[in-house]
């Protein structure tokens, strides 16, 4: 069970990895085509997420994730993690600010067959809007 436990926390690091760089092709590899992402808003599906980071790297080109904390067992996976940047591109509807954001977000994945098959996740938007804002 050890080894599929650091397989999984292997996994979630790549996924990170890989949005931070843009490299979001990795996700045909460590993505379930039928993805089940619980975040409101957004829709199911590998190539939905995918959109959406592409979005997100837009809107903050320099996006920086840093995991602080990862835990886990059996087949969950617990990220906290912050996400900087500077916003250059629109989010959430609003225009870019030059603005730099600092903020947390905690995620839970579920890795099946050595994918990530389902995800929640809880970000402190209050406080990134703020940021935005000024």
């Amino acid at each position: 069970m050890a080894s599929d436990i650091d397989g999984n926390k292997a996994i979630v690091r790549r996924f990170f990895d890989a949005i931070e760089s843009g490299e979001l092709d990795v996700f045909d590899r460590i993505v379930a085509i039928d993805y089940d992402d619980h975040l409101a808003g957004r829709t199911p599906g590998r190539e939905s997420l995918k959109a959406y980071f592409r979005g997100l790297r837009s809107a903050f080109p320099d996006l920086k994730l840093t995991v602080l904390e990862m835990v886990a067992e059996g087949d969950r996976v617990a990220v906290l993690n912050s996400i900087m940047g500077t916003h250059q591109g629109d989010f959430l509807g609003m225009k870019a600010t030059g603005r730099r954001v600092d903020a947390m977000a905690f995620q839970l994945y579920r890795v099946e067959s050595g994918q990530l098959a389902e995800h929640w996740e809880v970000a402190d938007l209050a406080t990134l809007m703020r940021q935005l804002q000024g």
